[in-house]
């Protein structure tokens, strides 16, 4: 019997627990990996270090047209400490050349959603791809669903890189080591 009523009393516990706490509700995106200045950035932090590349920008999400302030994906890489340089330098040591052009950029959203863009399609004179972080829609708040910031990528054909609910930002050197099975 007392094995029991510690039984459901611990359930009752797990119960509670996943009703208060119902997976990660952040209001900020973490930025890592390959960066000078991991940390967080909520939407405040973004609007004030990020005010002169916040743009308004209008893109069309399930057939509806939509504004939202949003600031490029590369204005915050660049704020945590990303290399962005790149110079062409015939003489440079191949292992360090143009090191920007090694990093990937994984985003990845509350869902467990990923999406990933290399540094170089980023980069205006390589790839000048317009990678948006939206800080809101519509002049409103972001919904849960969507915030506390959403990656819009309106120039690619299909939205299937877009992330709602962005939860990390993860910069990775895509020339680093890897461990390959035996053959």
């Amino acid at each position: 019997m007392r094995q029991a009523q510690f039984i459901v009393g611990l359930l009752t516990l797990i119960a509670l627990s996943r009703s208060l706490y119902a997976g990660p509700v952040l209001d900020a995106v973490h930025v890592d990996g390959a960066v000078d200045k991991p940390g967080d950035w909520t939407t405040t932090r973004v609007k004030s270090e990020l005010a002169a590349d916040l743009t308004s920008i209008s893109y069309v999400s399930h057939g509806q047209k939509h504004v939202s302030d949003a600031v490029p994906l590369l204005s915050l890489l660049k704020a945590a400490g990303v290399q962005t340089q790149v110079q062409m330098d015939p003489n440079a040591d191949p292992k360090t050349k143009n090191y920007g052009l090694r990093l990937v950029v994984d985003v990845e959203g509350r869902d467990g959603y990923i999406v990933v863009f290399s540094l170089a399609e980023l980069l205006a004179d390589i790839g000048n791809r317009h990678v948006w972080l939206a800080l809101d829609m519509d002049g409103q708040p972001l919904t849960q669903r969507d915030g506390p910031m959403k990656l819009i990528v309106p120039e690619d054909a299909k939205p299937v890189r877009w992330v709602h609910a962005v939860q990390t930002i993860s910069v990775v050197n895509g020339a680093a080591p890897t461990t390959r099975p035996a053959s």
